[in-house]
């Protein structure tokens, strides 16, 4: 799997805008499914190997802030609830110790 890093960094409140019209653009031509990790590298592979077959991570956030970057995807989710393939909301965590990662897979 092919991983881009296109992140941005900040609160939550600083970035969210930014982050909902960045992901809206994936939503109009992809499959899109958002997630958290402390490692991308290692999420990529778990994912390529999964039934979703996603060919392209893109990593949209980091952060030290293990709080930063559950709120965002939960929030991002719940935004884009109709045109992502999230189960849930969000808001499960990454294991580990930061920085920490939001990122979208694209089908």
């Amino acid at each position: 799997m092919e991983i881009e890093y296109d992140y941005w960094t900040g609160s939550v409140n600083q970035i969210f805008e930014t982050l909902k019209r960045s992901i809206s653009q994936y939503t109009r031509n992809y499959k899109v499914k958002i997630g958290i990790t402390n490692n991308p590298k290692r999420r990529a592979y778990e994912h390529s190997r999964g039934l979703g077959k996603y060919k392209w991570m893109v990593v949209k956030y980091k952060t030290t802030s293990v709080s930063f970057v559950n709120q965002l995807e939960k929030k991002l989710i719940d935004y884009q609830f109709d045109f992502v393939h999230n189960k849930i909301s969000g808001g499960g965590g990454p294991n580990g110790n930061g920085p920490y990662y939001l990122y979208i897979l694209l089908k």
